[in-house]
């Protein structure tokens, strides 16, 4: 696997030898530790039969993972209201099933799940190849759970810049969906957290102008997440705006 950024201080963790831990290192690059001493690194590691991403954040032991099978997940698909919601709208699933999405800037898979459970086709991007790791697991896990086949099959990955992926495509897709990590979410403590060990990874983008211009121009809409308060992305005021109580969804029609 290529890496696309400069990653240091990640370290694959297994005291048992893990043969897919060990393979995921080798492909990578990564160096294999039997033990967890470093408090300023990141470790992959499987925890309850998941892979995952480790940190020390403010002295606590932050694990994240992705689950498309876990009570989070099934919560929001049961409390979502399907179409009415207001990322359903904001993607254009009021008007239109079916839609063809990138999510640009896939994280941990959650938002890409929710819309391919509405019927979406979506292609995942993510940047970071240990984030990617975890998509990835997380897709081969959700794959032996019957109830959410159907939903899986409608998700692929791609692990590359975002820019050179919406650059290549050689059809415009519905939606271009992009959730910026910064500026930084107000809500739980353990959220906080989690997204603290995504930035370590991500660092502070300076890629934001381009990789809107690009999505702009390669997409029929672009549908930015943000906090409620914050500025428009990259300054630019969006077509129309969806909102919910603690956020906003940024609507960019492109004609």
């Amino acid at each position: 696997m290529v890496n696309h950024q400069s990653i240091s201080n990640i370290y694959v963790f297994t005291s048992d030898k893990d043969a897919e831990l060990l393979t995921i290192a080798a492909q990578n690059g990564f160096p294999v530790v039997d033990e967890v001493s470093d408090s300023n690194a990141l470790y992959l590691l499987k925890k309850d039969g998941k892979l995952s991403l480790q940190a020390d954040i403010d002295g606590d032991l932050i694990n994240a993972s992705v689950d498309f099978i876990s009570a989070e997940m099934e919560h929001r698909l049961k409390q979502g209201h399907g179409k009415n919601q207001a990322l359903a709208k904001a993607i254009g699933l009021n008007k239109k099933s079916g839609l063809r999405i990138v999510d640009a800037t896939a994280g941990l898979g959650r938002d890409s799940f929710i819309l391919a459970s509405l019927g979406c086709d979506v292609l995942m991007v993510e940047r970071s190849i240990p984030v990617a790791l975890l998509l990835a697991d997380g897709l081969v896990r959700a794959k032996e759970n019957e109830q959410i086949q159907s939903v899986i099959s409608r998700l692929s990955l791609k692990v590359d810049n975002s820019e050179i992926i919406i650059n290549a495509l050689n059809e415009k897709p519905d939606v271009i969906y992009l959730d910026p990590m910064f500026p930084e979410r107000k809500k739980s403590a353990k959220v906080k957290k989690e997204m603290q060990l995504l930035q370590r990874l991500h660092g502070h983008e300076t890629d934001d102008d381009t990789l809107l211009q690009s999505a702009l121009q390669s997409a029929k809409r672009v549908v930015v997440k943000r906090p409620k308060g914050a500025e428009p992305f990259c300054s630019k005021p969006p077509s129309h705006v969806i909102e919910t109580k603690k956020m906003r969804y940024d609507v960019y029609m492109c004609f």
